[in-house]
């Protein structure tokens, strides 16, 4: 039988409940393993239901937190990721929180999927928390340009792809 964290990360909500136990498994644990799974369906009701069993969303390990888990696994956009964005912003999940390899939130969220629609609701949740820094540096590496200033230029260069993400930094002075 396949572990619990296992069949997080690759099996399905109907396999995952047949191996998970509440009294074995912790629930944060099973979330972030959860948030990896390739399967969207499987991904947004094992962490709902994680989250839903009190699952720790502003928890950060191994330099990841839930939102740069979710947003910096995934290419495409998952029907429910965008109400899973907003559910891990209200469990805690840090919008400014910086992974191993420097990047925040924000930065992965412009990545996924190939629809800059598609993402407004994401876009909606980050920026909608009010606590959205896009003064801090864009990279640990190049401190001089700032994260705002680095998704300007990427509306710049694609601004008919980005014209979403341009509306809200519009909104922000950027």
């Amino acid at each position: 039988m396949a572990s619990p964290l296992y069949v997080a990360k690759k099996g399905s909500y109907e396999e995952f409940c047949e191996v998970f136990d509440p009294a074995k498994n912790d629930v944060t644990d099973m979330l972030f393993a959860a948030l990896t799974n390739g399967d969207p369906e499987a991904r947004a009701k094992i962490s709902n239901d994680m989250l839903d069993r009190g699952a720790d969303a502003s928890r950060e390990e191994y330099g990841q937190n839930a939102l740069t888990i979710l947003l910096g696994r995934h290419r495409d956009l998952g029907k429910g990721d965008a109400a899973l964005v907003q559910r891990l912003i209200d469990g805690g999940a840090d919008v400014n929180f910086r992974n191993r390899s420097g990047d925040v939130p924000i930065k992965l969220a412009i990545d996924m999927g190939t629809d800059d629609a598609q993402r407004r609701p994401i876009y909606e949740a980050l920026f909608g928390t009010g606590v959205l820094d896009l003064s801090e540096p864009s990279s640990v590496r190049n401190p001089k340009n700032t994260i705002g200033g680095w998704l300007r230029m990427c509306v710049d260069a694609n601004p008919e792809g980005l014209a979403v993400l341009d509306e809200f930094l519009q909104a922000r002075g950027y």
